[in-house]
């Protein structure tokens, strides 16, 4: 049972939109159905729940067929990731983009364990997740996750036989059939919800071709973990301004989805953290509302409309009571602050 809203980066997720934009594919649609914001492309920093990333992967899956997520990988490459990306292209070897990426892997996901671990002769990569993703959904992401894997070796340029052995989660009809083709090695099923890929000392240690392309990356000074306070409330406001923008405003159904708990649960947590997921939507469209006041010259109509006031009247009453006062004061009291054309003091 998890006890905050799984985050993942937005980074994660990139491969994948990298593959539909470079198709012509509808990447903005698909990212808004799957619960994601458009242009999610160029922010890859940006934490997003895991279960809309898991969303948009089985989206194209069911579209593009049951191989499509090594397709995917193969197409974008490991540099897209993100700081992941980075780490790996930054490293010697592949022992040293394991590493680095161990090391950070708290800043890219919340509910996701990724370790190395030596053993005589090579070494084993494994990575789970913390949440209860079912046998289906968890037999794609972990091929899409062991394509990954694969590349960082791949990178080395040789040509021989890459990994030992892989297990992975068997789909629930198909098993692992096909995967020892698509990984040029040993498949087998997993017997505990884990990704374990087995390589040998001579690939960990073989240097990268081109040497390092970029300087040594390391996660930013000060980069919270993702899991940020380690509160339900927390987490669930961090992933809200994402989950607003791409449409409708979230409800209990959609975010207990998101956090793997039934609404009874997620309602009761959040009252024990003294709150309501009405009162965090609350506080970030207040949030963004001050921001864009005090920010920018758009019309006072226009930011209620964009933070989801269907009329200034509504929208004046909630900025007096986040602020003591009303939007066109609030504004004039900013740095600069005037109205926009054509509007008068309230």
């Amino acid at each position: 049972m998890t006890t905050t809203l799984p985050l993942v980066r937005a980074g994660a997720i990139a491969p994948i939109m990298v593959w539909l934009r470079d198709g012509g594919h509808p990447l903005d649609p698909m990212l808004r159905a799957a619960g994601l914001p458009s242009g999610l492309i160029e922010d890859r920093e940006r934490p997003i729940p895991l279960m809309a990333g898991i969303r948009l992967l089985m989206d194209v899956v069911r579209r593009e067929g049951h191989d499509v997520p090594g397709r995917m990988v193969a197409h974008a490459g490991i540099e897209e990731l993100g700081l992941l990306g980075q780490l790996v292209m930054s490293s010697r070897t592949p022992r040293e983009a394991f590493t680095k990426v161990e090391r950070a892997y708290q800043h890219h996901g919340s509910h996701e364990l990724f370790t190395l671990t030596p053993h005589p002769g090579g070494g084993a990569v494994r990575h789970a997740f913390r949440v209860p993703v079912d046998p289906e959904h968890l037999c794609y992401v972990q091929q899409y996750v062991a394509a990954l894997i694969r590349t960082v070796v791949l990178r080395t340029g040789h040509a021989g036989p890459s990994v030992e052995r892989v297990e992975l989660t068997p789909h629930p009809h198909h098993g692992v059939d096909g995967m020892s083709a698509q990984f040029g090695c040993e498949t087998m099923p997993a017997a505990n919800r884990t990704v374990t890929m087995l390589f040998s000392d001579a690939v960990l240690d073989r240097p990268y071709m081109n040497g390092r392309q970029l300087a040594d990356t390391v996660v930013p000074p000060g980069s919270a973990v993702i899991r940020g306070d380690g509160t339900l409330a927390g987490s669930i406001t961090t992933s809200l301004p994402a989950l607003m923008e791409a449409g409708a405003e979230p409800d209990l159904a959609n975010i207990a989805d998101l956090a793997f708990m039934s609404r009874r649960t997620l309602q009761r947590r959040l009252a024990a953290e003294g709150t309501s997921l009405s009162g965090l939507i609350d506080k970030v469209r207040a949030e963004q509302a001050i921001a864009r006041l005090t920010a920018d010259g758009s019309a006072i109509r226009v930011v209620a409309a964009e933070v989801g006031y269907g009329s200034n009247a509504s929208f004046s009453r909630a900025i007096r009571r986040w602020t003591k006062t009303s939007p066109s004061r609030l504004r004039r009291s900013a740095p600069g602050g005037r109205l926009a054309g054509g509007e008068e003091a309230e």
